[in-house]
């Protein structure tokens, strides 16, 4: 008991290191980029990095939404889900602890973008753009791949299971 318990600190710890990473580099996107973008990757330019301030969600989805309307889901609703996926991925550490890691990473992205909307106005920092030959992502941020590789992870688990046990 005493291990899981100590493991789950740990988590905590590096979740919070997470979200001081993912703020600390939005602070310096905010202070480096607000003038120039940079590509890197020379004639190919695979990565842009660029300042975006997202009013809306994925892809500023919701962006046009009325400010009350925003700050409710985006805050309000976003914040409540954030702690609820803290909880559940804690209480699950040791018995199911894929899972709980996915829906951790998920709920750190999650948090970070929700600090960013809390201290900046409704906006998340964004400052990445990946340019893999014509594709071209939209902007995004550290703590949107936590997101996203959670969400991946949790679709892998799932098609991973045997189809009876899918439900």
């Amino acid at each position: 008991m005493e291990r899981v318990t100590t493991s789950r600190w740990f988590a905590v710890l590096l979740g919070l290191v997470f979200i001081a990473f993912d703020q600390w580099i939005k602070v310096l996107a905010l202070l480096s980029l607000a003038a120039q973008s940079f590509k890197i990757g020379g004639s190919f330019a695979w990565l842009d990095i660029a300042l975006s301030l997202n009013p809306g969600a994925f892809l500023s989805l919701g962006a046009g939404l009325a400010p009350a309307v925003k700050q409710l889901i985006f805050i309000v609703g976003v914040g409540a889900v954030v702690c609820w996926a803290i909880c559940w991925a804690l209480s699950r550490w040791a018995s199911s602890p894929g899972k709980a890691l996915a829906v951790y990473c998920i709920a750190l992205g999650g948090a970070s973008n929700l600090i960013d909307r809390v201290l900046r106005d409704g906006h998340v920092v964004d400052y990445l753009v990946l340019n893999l030959g014509s594709l071209h992502t939209g902007v995004f941020n550290l703590a949107d791949i936590a997101i996203m590789a959670g969400a991946a992870a949790l679709l892998v688990a799932e098609l991973r299971k045997p189809r009876q046990a899918r439900g």
